[in-house]
């Protein structure tokens, strides 16, 4: 068995965001994940925070996450929906109780 300087339990995107950071300062790094594949039934989140797609930014990888991502024209806050096209890119445009959205682009 092999040993490494540090050892994240959880392969999901909080465990591979600190495994990337780490292996950034060139810190000897295992991920143990104990799903067997990346299959997952059904969604597991509603967007990105504006500020994660900042942290993805920096590293120059924004820019995969929101072409495979979807775009949402419009948000609803209590139950009146709002049209958020018009808004420029990367724009916090509803805060929510525990969510940011970001704009359409």
């Amino acid at each position: 068995m092999r040993e490494h300087a540090v050892v994240i339990a959880g392969g999901g995107p909080t465990g591979l965001m600190l495994a990337g950071e780490l292996a950034l300062a060139r810190i000897d790094v295992a991920i143990v994940e104990r799903r067997e594949n990346q299959a997952l039934a059904g969604s597991r989140a509603g967007g990105l925070h504006i500020r994660t797609l900042e942290v993805l930014d920096q590293r120059g990888i924004a820019d995969r996450f929101i072409a495979r991502g979807e775009k949402h024209p419009a948000v609803s806050f209590n139950r009146v929906r709002l049209d958020i096209t018009e808004l420029p890119p990367g724009t916090t445009t509803c805060s929510g109780w525990s969510r940011t959205i970001a704009s359409a682009s």
